[in-house]
């Protein structure tokens, strides 16, 4: 019980809510733009709507090229999306045999299947695909002659958040085309972002891993936090190796950022790589890319990556699943401008977008279900 009263994600909720009642017992009144909750905040202002507008005015051209692309790429990464869950799901149920981690299907919850060490990295990650995906739906929405209620930052829990927020008659009353750009620009603009990082990503790092990096070990052992293990008895360390045998008689010399270490055996071994680092102590490790042209540092050269790893991931899978035709995401938008223009009846445009909702929702639940099931709790 003490145990779950100290974790992290509980304090943080306490600390919410106390703050909130603090605010509205002692404080009493209301701040312009602000709205606070027992678990967080919402900021908005109408004055920041002006830069959207000088923006659109200054680029058109180059907005609205991207905004017909855009509506292109939304029927791809539809299409895409569902591919993917629906294939996935077909490993699981008749190819079990096949199954392995590109199979898995998780949704990324702090603290409890991301673990906390990578919450910085997320929250930069999350901050940037809001930015750009909000940015982008605004500018476009100007660009239409869409007014513009407000933007805003939410944070709730430790999520950040941004929006804009169309007048929504004047989105009802939009074409179609227009209201389709509107919906498909935010993915849009994710997926630029991502195979920016991506390319960048790929100029800046070796594609191959140069090592690991000891996340965890033991207190006892010869390797500790933040090393990196380049070689172990010449034999370089990469996602490869860790599975092959390696063998020793009297000592083991493993290479790392902190010089060679010695350690003597207490008998012959004759052991896969992963195994060996394991008798030493290591419990949790992660690979290691290094710079093409080294910094000096590789833990820097790590985080580096982190970085730009965090956010790529984001950006890519933010942009395709968002265009899933779901109730709550750009996709079931996106479908319902470009129905309209074919369906007449209004009962059948509601009924294929529950329809296509109920799908892919089952579609995510299963792929969720079936990875639990075969690999049991994970947490990246």
């Amino acid at each position: 019980m003490m145990e779950l009263l100290s974790h992290p994600l509980i304090i943080l909720a306490a600390a919410w809510i106390l703050a909130y009642v603090v605010v509205k017992l002692l404080v009493r009144r209301d701040f312009p733009g602000l709205r606070l909750y027992p678990l967080g905040f919402v900021l908005k202002s109408e004055k920041t709507v002006g830069i959207f507008d000088r923006i659109a005015s200054s680029i058109p051209s180059a907005i609205r090229v991207a905004s017909n692309l855009g509506v292109a790429m939304a029927f791809g990464m539809m299409g895409f999306a569902i591919y993917v869950l629906a294939k996935n799901l077909g490993t699981y149920l008749f190819a079990p045999a096949e199954v392995g981690p590109q199979n898995i299907v998780i949704p990324l919850v702090i603290g409890v299947t991301v673990r906390f060490e990578h919450l910085p990295y997320l929250l930069l990650a999350l901050g940037i695909v809001l930015l750009t995906h909000e940015g982008m739906h605004g500018l476009i929405a100007r660009l239409e002659r869409i007014r513009l209620k407000s933007t805003g930052l939410f944070l709730f829990y430790i999520f950040p958040g941004g929006f804009v927020e169309p007048d929504e008659e004047e989105f009802r009353r939009a074409p179609g085309r227009a209201r389709a750009r509107v919906a498909a620009g935010g993915s849009f603009a994710n997926f630029v972002v991502g195979l920016l990082v991506v390319f960048l990503m790929v100029s800046l790092f070796s594609p191959v891993e140069g090592g690991v990096i000891v996340v965890e070990a033991s207190g006892d052992g010869p390797l500790k936090p933040n090393d990196v293990i380049y070689r172990v008895n010449g034999v370089p360390i990469n996602r490869t190796t860790l599975f092959q045998n390696i063998s020793a008689s009297e000592v083991l010399i493993i290479e790392t950022s902190r010089g060679n270490l010695t350690y003597r055996l207490r008998e012959p071994i004759n052991m896969r790589v992963g195994q060996v680092l394991a008798s030493l102590g290591v419990r949790r490790i992660s690979y290691y890319f290094p710079m093409r042209m080294p910094l000096g540092d590789p833990l820097a050269e790590q985080e580096a990556y982190r970085v730009l790893s965090w956010i790529q991931l984001l950006a890519i899978n933010v942009a395709i699943f968002n265009m899933l035709p779901i109730y709550f995401l750009d996709g079931s938008l996106f479908l319902n401008a470009v129905l309209e223009g074919i369906v007449k009846s209004e009962n059948v445009l509601k009924w294929v977008n529950a329809a296509s909702s109920a799908a892919c929702i089952a579609l995510i639940a299963l792929n969720i279900g079936f990875t639990f099931k075969t690999f049991g709790f994970l947490q990246i």
